[in-house]
């Protein structure tokens, strides 16, 4: 499977995070929230507007900008 955008994986699919690009504060920021390399999420929603997203137990709000920096592979 290839590493794609978080942005492109579509509403119920399933992603593992495989690297967060951006600077520091970015990276440091994703992690704090849970996106940690590895870690297999679920969007919820990728309609219009922020991306959705299905953290552990958690749901958590990216912006477009944002969701093109998580590289996932989709399950």
């Amino acid at each position: 499977m290839s590493v794609i955008p978080l942005a492109f994986i579509n509403r119920g699919e399933k992603a593992k995070i495989q690297e967060i690009n951006g600077g520091d504060t970015f990276s440091k920021k994703m992690i704090e929230m849970g996106f940690n390399k590895g870690t297999e999420i679920e969007i919820v929603n990728n309609d219009r507007g922020p991306l959705i997203v299905a953290v552990g137990e958690s749901r958590i709000a990216l912006g477009r900008g944002m969701a093109q920096r998580i590289m996932v592979q989709a399950s």
